[in-house]
């Protein structure tokens, strides 16, 4: 009898506590409507497998990196990724490789309607999200989306506002832009590979304040030829580097023909991580700055911009010098970086006030990175001894300062003046606004008088006044 009651007690305890686990179970149960259209439920998010380095840098913004097991081979942002697990395919993976993984959640850039793979991951009882924007609207969307599948909506709301206020101070600047350069990005050659009209890189475009050269064309991802471009003739050209196209200012000069663009012939063609357009993240307001920068440095302060690549085979056995010339000379010498990229360099007019006891000797710097991460390098500053009249500085207190934005305030980098050869160079790890300033030459009565002089000049006195005493004495 009394095994019997415990039999009962403990079967009555199973069934309260199977149903109480039901219930918190269902409780977490997150429903979403993919790009797709497709209905989702997601129970799960702890073991994360993301297919698409946009993806993964969405996934890591709305910081989710500790629940991502597993990533494609190209997601390479943030550096951390890099130790994650690999799948070997990004485009249309093998199902039974990513189900072998026992993910929570699948995250899937969807590449169009002849691709199965959304389908045959679902058949394996797998839940996926797939992820195929078109617009910015669309990628700020899908900020949100995976944000709300994963029980992170409130961060995703945060960054999803966050980027369209950006969007938003951009266009406010350039809006009103009397002339509107022609712009050229290519992202693939031979052939070229542009954006058409309808996606987010032509949006990116006439945000920034250009005319996409290829924004009448009839299809959304434009594949063109070298005579057509010609026949467009764009006034800037943006070369994107990176995994799938590597085209230098140099490269784009001897292709036949091209020289009579007008891009080319004024040497304006610019060299941007390919990662800044191409991947549809947070990363692509970054490119809509540097884009805007580029057209219409004049609505940021600036007065002209530079684009250099970063290698980090070559930094394995040297550094990278860049060198500009012209409105300043500055040497930029890269030490290291933690990944390939472009180095974006803005000569400015204007920027935070110096200090009231320093003066700026030439112009500002805004130096920025696609990858700024790790990023170490040499900044050498060169001056004239015109400026520092001018500017009314000794050579001596001559530095190179960073800009803190957290602080708001300028702080003196350690700094090494080279008279002989007129320059100031110092070793920098973080990116920001630059500038090489020095401390205002005191009025001569203001110099501090060394002690010997002091001494010596003391005697004299007392000498002079012992001798006119003496004199008036013998009178």
């Amino acid at each position: 009898m009394k095994r019997l009651t415990v039999l009962i007690l403990l079967a009555m305890l199973l069934a309260a506590t199977s149903g109480f686990v039901g219930k918190a179970y269902a409780s977490t149960e997150i429903t979403v409507v993919d790009d797709l259209g497709r209905t989702v439920v997601v129970t799960r998010s702890d073991r994360i497998v993301s297919i698409s380095p946009s993806n993964t840098e969405i996934l890591y913004a709305l910081g989710l990196g500790d629940r991502v097991i597993a990533v494609d081979k190209y997601s390479d942002y943030p550096p951390e990724v890099i130790t994650k697990q690999k799948i070997s395919k990004a485009f249309m993976p093998d199902p039974e490789e990513v189900a072998a993984l026992n993910p929570d959640l699948v995250v899937y850039y969807h590449w169009g309607p002849w691709d199965p793979t959304v389908e045959k991951l679902s058949s394996l009882g797998l839940a996926v999200i797939a992820i195929a924007p078109k617009t910015l609207d669309d990628v700020i969307r899908d900020v949100r989306l995976i944000g709300n599948a994963t029980g992170k909506s409130q961060e995703a709301a945060v960054l999803a506002s966050a980027l369209a206020q950006r969007i938003e101070g951009i266009k406010s600047k350039t809006v009103g832009v009397a002339t509107r350069p022609k712009v050229y990005i290519e992202y693939w050659y031979p052939p070229p590979w542009t954006f058409g009209p309808n996606t987010w890189g032509h949006q990116l475009i006439e945000l920034a304040g250009g005319i996409n050269a290829f924004g009448d064309a009839e299809k959304e991802w434009v594949q063109t030829t070298d005579e057509e471009v010609i026949a467009r003739n764009p006034d800037i050209i943006i070369s994107l580097i990176g995994t799938h196209h590597y085209a230098t200012l140099e490269d784009i000069k001897r292709r036949p023909g091209w020289d009579a663009i007008s891009a080319v012939a004024k040497g304006a063609i610019y060299t941007l991580d390919e990662n800044l357009f191409i991947r549809h993240g947070p990363r692509l307001i970054d490119g809509l700055e540097t884009l805007a920068k580029i057209l219409h440095p004049e609505l940021f302060g600036g007065v002209a911009t530079y684009t250099f690549i970063l290698n980090t085979t070559k930094l394995k056995f040297g550094t990278e010098t860049f060198k500009i010339s012209g409105l300043m000379r500055v040497d930029i010498l890269a030490i290291k970086s933690v990944g390939n990229g472009t180095l974006t360099v803005t000569i400015q007019e204007s920027g935070p006030e110096a200090p009231s006891n320093r003066k700026l000797v030439g112009k500002y710097l805004d130096i920025d990175s696609s990858v700024p991460a790790g990023l170490v390098f040499t900044l050498r500053i060169h001056y004239t001894e015109d400026q520092l009249k001018t500017a009314g500085v000794s050579e001596d207190s001559l530095k190179i300062y960073v800009w803190d934005e957290g602080e708001q305030r300028w702080k003196a980098i350690n700094s090494a003046v080279n008279k002989e050869e007129d320059y100031v160079e110092a070793t920098v790890a973080h990116l920001s606004y630059f500038a090489l300033m020095g401390e205002t030459a005191p009025a001569f009565w203001n110099y501090p008088i060394p002690l010997w002089l002091y001494l010596i000049s003391l005697i004299v006195v007392i000498g002079v006044a012992s001798a006119a005493a003496h004199i008036r004495y013998k009178r």
